[in-house]
């Protein structure tokens, strides 16, 4: 970690609902190494933080790079400017933490959170098929469904700095109730474990 870095390589954690992973991001937008593990969230923040700074150690270490800064990609309510968890339906006991802090402080770098589907629009922005567009819309899907908007070139954001929840807008008013106290959002029917309880009835 006090290693110096010949070029701009980046530790990019995503912290979803069941899935840890870790990577590194070079500038040119390619992923050398990652990893990943259960999130187990019913662990606690503590353990989780853990396993994302023995990751981020294991991949850095065998690829033989300094990580130079760390991107942190999250499901759920995040509030970017803090570098705060919010209240995230995957990770009910992790309010109110703050992993920019925990892994800046460890890494002694410079540490960025953002919604898991604002960091991926963003991504998609810099390097993938929304290059060069001035306008962008990216849907992730796994546990829930989130999405994330370029507009002009820039991160769109709501009231009070928040990301677009689309996987709560309603499909189907009859539908399974959703964690947000609806029925029928996208997310209650479209996801991993919407189509698994589909398959199994």
């Amino acid at each position: 970690e006090t290693r110096k870095a010949s070029r701009l390589v980046v530790g990019a954690c995503h912290v979803g609902g069941r899935t840890l992973a870790v990577g590194l991001s070079a500038d040119s937008g390619c992923v050398p190494a990652r990893a990943d593990a259960p999130t187990a969230a019913h662990l606690g923040y503590v353990h989780g933080l853990e396993r994302i700074v023995a990751m981020v150690r294991s991949v850095a270490r065998n690829a033989s790079v300094a990580i130079t800064g760390i991107g942190i990609g999250c499901t759920g309510l995040v509030y970017p400017a803090t570098g705060t968890f919010g209240d995230m339906d995957f990770l009910p006991t992790w309010n109110g933490y703050k992993p920019v802090e925990d892994l800046s402080r460890i890494f002694q770098v410079q540490a960025a959170l953002e919604n898991d589907a604002d960091a991926a629009a963003l991504g998609e922005a810099a390097w993938g098929a929304g290059k060069d567009k001035e306008r962008l819309i990216y849907i992730t899907v796994g546990t829930g469904i989130g999405g994330g908007i370029i507009l002009n070139g820039q991160l769109y954001r709501g009231a009070d700095m928040s990301h677009p929840e689309l996987g709560h807008h309603v499909m189907d008013p009859s539908g399974p109730e959703c964690s947000c106290g609806f029925r029928g959002c996208w997310e209650t029917l479209a996801t991993g474990r919407a189509m698994e309880n589909w398959f199994r009835n």
